[in-house]
């Protein structure tokens, strides 16, 4: 196919925009690995080389990862990391700036880097110790992942608070009074989603069911440990709560796994209620009832906010909160058709 795009080889390989970019040009920011991939298949799919050349721009903008760079699991495969690369990429070509990166903090320090106009800090699981330093600099920057209450910056997050409202209201209009907890997110996130539900459950007036929380466990992320985790509670006793609310979909897919596994049906003996509405919980069974959250919306207004900053400079910090939306499908039932054991 020649003539192909940076956007199509991208989408061709699963990766972002900016992954492509950045492999074409030979910058830092993605694993030898994923430079490799996608040489190979831009001279597989005869990619024009002459098209690097672009007109002068506005300014770079670099993304720093403190979140995902460095983990286990390549951060490209991730289809929500994707969509929010792109979100920005795209928002920042149209106002005329260069996207560099991203770059882990473990990386060449960024002041040895070229010097950048601004930046965005994927900031979910940064201290603040990590991010003091960029305050230093006089750049603007935008924290993402975090909510204004963690660090006094320029943040951009989904409002965890609402989505875990929406789902305890949901549940509550049901007949549910006794709902339980299950956490497995660290970092900011899940802190925040977790405050939620306590705060919420006592404003109802509602008695909290069992909480388990695997977050601090080193293997907390891997699914099948997770469901070790799962099994290994359940084993002790089996819920008494008629419904629980998981702070992420993996969480509620391991829940739904280790019920059935203990003779007990998702959706009609427990309910179940994920966050995030990740691709596979349409295809469960039943399928997932959970928090729509939206990454490229997180990543349009990261970037359109530290332009602001760029653009139009004040003392005052900006924190922004990006909506989310309850997906209500079939792992919810009502109170009255639920048989909960061990009552």
């Amino acid at each position: 196919m020649a003539g192909i795009s940076m956007r199509e080889l991208a989408d061709l390989l699963g990766v972002s925009t900016a992954s492509v970019s950045v492999a074409l040009r030979g910058k830092s920011g993605i694993s030898e690995e994923t430079r490799r991939r996608i040489l190979e298949e831009a001279h597989r799919q005869g990619y024009d080389m002459g098209r690097l050349s672009t007109p002068d721009v506005k300014g770079r903008i670099e993304i720093i990862d403190f979140t995902y760079r460095g983990h286990s699991v390549p951060p490209e495969d991730s289809l929500y990391y994707r969509q929010f690369l792109e979100a920005v990429a795209n928002e920042l070509t149209v106002r005329g700036y260069q996207l560099c990166g991203p770059f882990a903090p473990s990386e060449p320090g960024f002041l040895s880097r070229p010097p950048v106009d601004g930046g965005i800090l994927i900031g979910a699981a940064a201290t603040a110790e990590q991010l003091k330093q960029y305050q230093t600099l006089g750049i603007p920057f935008v924290v993402t992942g975090i909510s204004s209450e963690v660090f006094p910056a320029n943040t951009v997050a989904h409002d965890n608070h609402a989505g875990i409202r929406s789902a305890l209201l949901y549940l509550h209009k049901l007949g549910h009074t006794r709902i339980g907890y299950l956490r497995s997110l660290g970092m900011a996130p899940g802190e925040d989603r977790q405050q939620a539900w306590q705060y919420e459950m006592c404003r109802l007036q509602l008695t909290p069911g069992e909480f388990l929380d695997i977050s601090q466990a080193a293997d907390c992320h891997d699914p099948e440990s997770m469901l070790k985790h799962l099994h290994g509670w359940l084993d002790n006793s089996l819920p008494k709560a008629t419904a629980f609310l998981c702070d992420n979909d993996s969480m509620a897919a391991a829940f739904m796994r280790a019920l059935r596994d203990k003779g007990l049906i998702p959706g009609r003996d427990i309910s179940v209620i994920g966050f995030d509405d990740m691709p596979f919980s349409a295809f469960l069974e039943p399928p997932l009832t959970t928090v729509r959250t939206c990454e490229p919306e997180l990543g349009i207004a990261a970037a359109s906010l530290l332009l602001r900053c760029i653009e139009q400079p004040c003392r005052a910090h900006w924190h922004i909160e990006i909506g989310t939306a309850l997906v209500e499908r079939l792992s919810v039932c009502r109170a009255a058709d639920t048989l909960p054991p061990n009552i």
